[in-house]
């Protein structure tokens, strides 16, 4: 054991060295991903905290690997709490591996881990942890949702756009995309309109279509996208083309393509209709 813990040290300090060897970093690496001894959980947890908190994303990505290996699902509140954090790097490896380690034991990951850091006092951690608990969806879920949806921090916001998209046709999570729509901050809206655009739900259609006055055209390309998405829906709803030619006509050229791509799928849908209409007459 203590030559394993010298070995984490030693990882843990060459990965704070530009000029050390990576081929030898890696080596180490896989010797303790391949030892999975629960007696170096302490100390992988310190010094994946202290990559954290030095800003280095690289050492994160390792040490979090190594300590995921070992401690499996346990390894969740340490993971999000690393993982919550915003050091300038993609994450996909990091976020794969959360949302693995939820979907393991849903109930027990949302319940157990996830609920207390969603509605803790660490924005950040509570950003992660609503975002995390769309990949455990349960109905309980949507009263803390309904309150972070107040929340002044725009991010903490948005993740509550993605996991209400996980909540699916549910009328509560429905209606608060719906509310979610007049939110100040345009990425929010952006966010909300994207999920309900891929929920298709017929009730929603006409309050997206409200946003197409939008200020923000990224807003207002969104509406037609979402449009575009729900065309199956009611392909020959003349208030749906109506925006759509709206915003064909905007003055912004990103809008415009999207108005254009829309109304072509609900062409395409409407022809689908005509030609199957007469079949199900006979």
């Amino acid at each position: 054991m203590d030559d394993l813990t010298l070995r984490l040290d030693e990882l843990a300090a060459g990965l704070t060295d530009p000029d050390c060897d990576l081929d030898d970093l890696a080596e180490i690496e896989e010797e303790l991903v391949a030892a999975r001894r629960q007696e170096l959980i302490p100390y992988l947890e310190r010094h994946l905290a202290a990559a954290v908190e030095a800003g280095d994303w690289y050492a994160r990505h390792v040490l979090a690997r190594i300590l995921a290996e070992t401690d499996g699902r346990t390894s969740l509140e340490a993971l999000l709490r690393a993982y919550s954090r915003d050091l300038g790097d993609d994450q996909d490896s990091l976020s794969t591996t959360l949302h693995v380690l939820a979907q393991e034991d849903p109930a027990a990951a949302a319940r157990e881990i996830l609920l207390p850091c969603a509605v803790g006092n660490d924005e950040d951690l509570r950003r992660a942890a609503i975002w995390l608990l769309g990949f455990a969806p349960e109905p309980a879920d949507l009263d803390l949702l309904a309150h972070a949806a107040l929340d002044s921090d725009e991010g903490i916001r948005s993740a509550v756009v993605g996991t209400l998209g996980s909540h699916g046709a549910e009328p509560a999570a429905v209606d608060l995309l719906l509310h979610l729509l007049d939110d100040p901050s345009p990425q929010v809206r952006i966010s909300a309109l994207s999920s309900l655009g891929f929920l298709q739900q017929p009730r929603t259609l006409r309050k997206i279509r409200a946003l197409a006055n939008d200020d923000n055209p990224r807003v207002r390309a969104r509406v037609a996208i979402a449009l575009g998405n729900s065309s199956a829906l009611e392909p020959a709803d003349p208030a749906t083309s109506a925006v759509l030619d709206q915003l064909a006509a905007d003055a912004d050229p990103y809008v415009r393509d999207q108005a254009a791509e829309a109304r072509q799928r609900k062409l395409l849908h409407s022809g689908r209709a005509g030609a199957t209409g007469p079949c199900r007459a006979c």
